[in-house]
């Protein structure tokens, strides 16, 4: 190679614009090296389509004229003898470019109306792949291209293929930043969702102390830690995956051996450890918010004068759909009606987690489900009696029933709180009392007895 090529390419080679990771900048460097290496007024980085059926035109420099992604596309069905020569991988030396069988396809298409007499094609290569052609086009009078020239523009095409691993890396980092930014964002959205939970699980515990009516609150905090560290446990793991991931594609990138099936698993991890994250965050917040409706004894309605049965009614028949799909019989026994002063509100919740609750444990080995409701006035008060025909109540968790977070289901996604809301409902939010029925021998069997105030 001439020492006037050889400082040109050692110039490019030295550029910090290869690896900077703007292509048209180093694009723009390496075809003004081969024009002036060359002596040539017209030359075109050419890339091929990821099925190599066609070829276009990335950047081309027509003396003073740079045109980017022009609109110069080759096709393989048109020019089956110039791909021919392409699949090679090798460069294509055209010294009379009008009548050689690689490019005498394009002779009146392309060559004769650009005055085009000779042509030198450079494969540029990326990680082992033939990426295209840095083309070298010659007007005038034909050429022979020199041993020295073709490895010059050789190692230019070589240099182009540093320059889109650089473009490629700086795409990479820049992925990478933003997928660290948007997993950063997501903790802190779910820190601060946690944050706001174990708020309203605070208050909602003083409230608990203050009413004194559950005797234990390290069981409750306790039952409360066991439910939200499951799905806590999870996220908290799924996060030092995910960080971990990070850590190795990064350290990947450092020591540019990213590869592109690598980048695109880890994009695939990222994304399922993110939803791992979501879910399980979004059930601790459910389990939270289930507590504090739990605690709480002020429900967002108002007292008022109603007639007790028909808002028993008005309830069983929303859970119609709830007792056709487990096939229960649900009645409200006949009788007189009852006006009272009281909250519907609460009523219905009472009703409504006494049946799930009979849906979630009493009926395994039943298959005649039977829920019977009778109402009865007595001695200024009101007595509603709730019954099933399933398992029954045994005797040894008989008095932990009404216990937060108490149950026999947790297998089933039992949480433990349907009873202790429909205590706290009953004892604190409507001022009357929940019995438990001595005879279980044919079923769970409550007495609700509640002030009838007109």
């Amino acid at each position: 190679m001439t020492r006037s090529l050889y400082d040109i390419l050692l110039d490019v080679s030295k550029s910090t614009m290869i690896d900077d990771g703007d292509l048209n900048a180093a694009g723009l460097l390496i075809l003004t090296a081969a024009i002036h290496g060359l002596r040539i007024s017209r030359a075109g980085i050419w890339l091929l389509s990821e099925d190599k059926q066609a070829i276009c035109g990335k950047m081309l420099i027509d003396g003073d004229d740079c045109k980017l992604d022009t609109d110069l596309c080759l096709l393989r069905e048109h020019f089956p003898r110039y791909f021919d020569s392409l699949d090679t991988d090798r460069a294509i030396v055209a010294n009379n470019a009008q009548e050689d069988d690689s490019t005498n396809e394009f002779r009146d298409s392309y060559l004769i109306p650009y005055g085009i007499t000779s042509m030198l094609d450079a494969p540029i290569r990326h990680r082992g792949n033939m990426l295209g052609i840095i083309c070298c086009e010659h007007q005038g009078d034909m050429r022979e291209w020199t041993n020295e020239e073709i490895a010059f523009v050789s190692a230019l095409a070589d240099t182009y293929g540093r320059a889109v691993s650089a473009a490629q890396r700086n795409d990479y980092e820049q992925q990478l930043k933003k997928i660290n930014e948007q997993l950063e964002e997501k903790i802190n959205e779910r820190t601060n969702v946690l944050q706001d939970a174990l708020r309203n699980l605070n208050h909602t515990q003083a409230k608990l102390i203050e009413s004194e009516k559950l005797a234990s609150l390290g069981r409750l905090v306790s039952g409360l830690a066991h439910e939200i560290n499951t799905p806590l446990g999870i996220a908290v793991t799924s996060a030092s995956h995910c960080a971990n991931e990070l850590k190795q594609v990064q350290q990947l990138y450092r020591d540019d051996a990213l590869s592109e099936e690598a980048f695109a698993q880890f994009l695939t991890n990222i994304d399922d450890g993110l939803s791992l994250i979501n879910n399980n965050l979004g059930r601790a917040a459910t389990l939270v918010q289930n507590f504090k409706l739990s605690g709480a004894i002020h429900i967002a309605n108002e007292e008022e004068q109603f007639e007790l049965r028909a808002c028993i009614e008005l309830t069983l028949k929303s859970l119609q759909p709830l007792l056709k799909k487990n096939h229960i019989d649900c009645t409200l026994l006949p009788g007189a009606e009852i006006n009272i002063n009281s909250y519907p509100g609460a009523i219905a919740q009472i009703i409504t987690n006494l049946i799930t609750n009979s849906i979630h444990h009493a009926f395994a080995n039943t298959s005649d489900k039977k829920i019977r409701i009778e109402l009865r006035e007595s001695q200024g008060q009101v007595v509603l009696h709730y019954t099933d025909n399933g398992c029954g109540i045994a005797n040894d968790i008989r008095a932990k029933i009404f216990e937060p977070f108490f149950t026999t289901a947790r297998r089933t996604g039992g949480s433990g709180l349907g009873l202790s809301i429909v205590y706290n409902l009953v004892t604190q939010k409507l001022k009357g009392e929940i019995i438990i029925s001595e005879d279980q021998s044919q079923g769970a069997s409550f007495e609700v007895i509640l002030p009838n105030q007109h």
